[in-house]
């Protein structure tokens, strides 16, 4: 089921003579996820001391430009739209992100046992929300004792990233930014699910599982979306991916353009067929 994002919801940054550029809502998330579990990620205390030493707002005003919103879960609030405000407000509690706390950030790699363990976060100059996120990663470990080593890609064997396993040996984190095929949060929700390709990590979580299922299962959008709030924050617990921040859809128009959508909704609608001069 495809739901469409109101065209009317943008917000105006800045302008000129030429024209205007416009950021409206959006279903891309910037994260880092996991790739490796048979080393220092295995225990889920490092992972949430990496997420917990991350500066997301220091990453969306440089890797960014200052368009975006810092996240700490794995959805864009706009996928929720069709939710009832209980079932938002249940599937985002507990993931406002907060200041870096590096203390128990620090605390938590000593109790792992993890100080000084290395870590490789692979970067590209593919774009900078690649390439300034490797560093912010890598500044973030440090500040808590962790080694973590960048190794370069090309950006055009990055993708491989995604689709082979041979191409992230020896790597335990890269950059992702990913976007919703349609606006319901179980697009997302289905890549941490055992067997998923996305499920970088090869983690397995059965009661996961079964809850990612019974919403597939219900035609009901309200019934569904309650079980995909639980599934949301199960996820979130579990950091395959660290949630970093919400890009929005950017649009740059001028007077002589009328009609095109200032969200990510062009993905889904023929947009062309509603695109006029002015009069």
């Amino acid at each position: 089921m495809l739901y469409l994002i109101p065209t009317e919801s943008y917000t105006r940054l800045r302008g000129s003579g030429v024209g205007e550029l416009y950021f409206g809502e959006g279903l891309s998330t910037v994260n880092v996820a996991i790739t490796n579990m048979r080393g220092p990620l295995a225990d889920l205390r490092v992972r949430r001391a990496l997420s917990l030493a991350l500066d997301r707002s220091g990453f969306v005003q440089v890797g960014l430009g200052g368009a975006g919103t810092p996240t700490g879960a794995l959805t864009t609030r706009a996928a929720w739209a069709d939710a009832p405000e209980r079932t938002r407000k249940r599937a985002f509690e507990g993931m406002r992100p907060a200041a870096p706390d590096i203390a128990r950030a620090e605390a938590l790699v000593k109790e792992a046992g993890a100080t000084g363990k290395t870590l490789t976060v692979a970067t590209s100059s593919i774009g900078q929300d690649v390439s300034l996120l490797a560093t912010a990663v890598q500044a973030a470990g440090s500040r808590i004792g962790l080694d973590i080593r960048l190794k370069s890609i090309a950006p055009n064997a990055f993708t491989a990233l995604f689709t082979d396993p041979g191409a992230r040996k020896g790597i335990d984190m890269f950059p992702l930014t990913y976007y919703d095929s349609i606006t319901d949060p179980l697009d997302v929700l289905t890549n941490f699910r055992t067997g998923s390709y996305l499920n970088f990590a090869g983690h397995s979580d059965k009661t996961y599982d079964e809850l990612v299922d019974r919403a597939g299962a219900v035609d009901d959008p309200k019934r569904r979306l309650a079980i995909e709030a639980e599934a949301h924050r199960r996820a979130a617990r579990s950091l395959l991916w660290i949630p970093v921040a919400e890009w929005p859809t950017a649009l740059f128009l001028n007077k002589r353009i009328t009609g095109a959508p200032t969200t990510i909704s062009y993905m889904y609608q023929p947009w062309a067929a509603e695109v006029g001069a002015a009069k």
